[in-house]
C-alpha cells in the first residue's frame, strides 16, 4: 500500500531542484519570459528566482499556515511582492485555479500525488503550450538495488518507470515530453544529509517514510538504482502534429 500523499518532506528540508540555476534551465527550457503566468506548488526559492530574474508572474501555493508566513517572508525579502503572490490552497487534491490560467506549474522536490493523478489534473491548469515540470521516482542504472526498488514501489503504490519510460507515460495525459533530468551523485548526497538534519525535529511517525528512504540510501553508499528525476512536458493538444525532427530530416 502506497504512503498517504503528499510524500512527507519536512518544510526546512532542503529541495532537489530549487537552485537558481535549475530555474534559469527550466525557464529557457519551457519558453518562460516576463509575460508567463507561472504556478508552483509547495512554493520555493525557485518560483521567487523566476520573478526576480525574468519577471515572470508566480503564485507560490501552500496549504501549510507556518510555511506560507516564511514564504511571505522570502518573498518581500527579495524584493518581487509586486510580481509574486503566495496562496492557501484548502487542498491539493481540488487546487482553486481555473482552465488554462497558468503557463507553467512547478511542483520540485516534491510528490504531491501519483504521477498518472497529477499529469492530467495539472494538465487542466494549463495555458496552451503551458509546461508541467515535476519531480518523480525513477528507476536508472542495469541492476537496480531489489530493495530500493521495493521500498519504493511500495511507497508509491506502483511500479518505478526508468526516465524514458516516465516521459511516454506522461505523454499519454496530452503533453508532448521535452526533457528529464536527474541529480548526480554528489547533490544526491547533499540533498539526503539535509534531509537527515531536519528529520532530528520531524514528528517520528510522519517521517518514517523517509527516515528509511534516508538509511537506504545511506546503507547502500548511494547506489541504490532509484533517483528523483525532474521531468519538463509540454500541453499538447488533440489532433496536434508532433514536432519537426531535430536533425531537419
Amino acid at each position: 500500500m502506497a504512503d498517504a500523499f503528499p510524500l512527507y518532506l519536512p518544510a526546512e528540508a532542503r529541495r532537489l531542484y530549487t537552485s537558481d540555476g535549475v530555474a534559469r534551465r527550466i525557464a529557457l527550457t519551457a519558453h518562460w519570459t516576463n509575460t508567463a503566468r507561472v504556478l508552483e506548488l509547495f512554493g520555493s526559492t525557485a518560483g521567487i528566482s523566476l520573478a526576480k530574474e525574468l519577471g515572470c508572474e508566480v503564485t507560490l501555493a501552500e496549504s501549510d499556515e507556518q510555511v506560507l508566513k516564511a514564504l511571505e517572508s522570502r518573498v518581500a525579502s527579495a524584493g518581487v511582492s509586486d510580481r509574486v503572490k503566495v496562496s492557501k490552497v484548502p487542498t491539493l487534491s481540488a487546487l482553486p485555479f481555473s482552465d488554462q490560467s497558468h503557463d507553467g506549474i512547478l511542483v520540485l522536490g516534491r510528490m504531491l500525488m501519483p504521477l498518472d493523478e497529477a499529469a492530467p489534473r495539472l494538465r487542466k491548469i494549463l495555458a496552451l503550450r503551458g509546461r508541467l515540470v515535476l519531480t518523480w521516482p525513477v528507476r536508472v542504472g542495469l541492476r537496480p538495488n531489489k530493495g530500493a526498488l521495493e521500498f519504493w514501489e511500495k511507497r508509491i503504490g506502483q511500479p518505478l518507470l526508468s526516465p524514458r519510460e516516465c516521459l511516454i507515460s506522461v505523454e499519454k495525459h496530452g503533453y508532448e515530453p521535452e526533457t528529464i533530468e536527474t541529480p548526480s551523485e554528489a547533490d544526491l548526497d547533499e540533498y539526503y544529509k539535509g534531509v537527515d538534519a531536519a528529520l532530528a525535529r520531524a514528528p517520528s511517525e510522519a517521517a518514517k517514510s523517509l527516515k528509511q528512504e534516508v538509511e537506504l540510501h545511506r546503507d547502500l553508499g548511494g547506489k541504490t538504482g532509484v533517483t528523483l528525476a525532474l521531468l519538463v512536458a509540454r500541453r499538447k493538444e488533440p489532433g496536434e502534429r508532433p514536432p519537426p525532427a531535430r536533425d531537419g530530416g
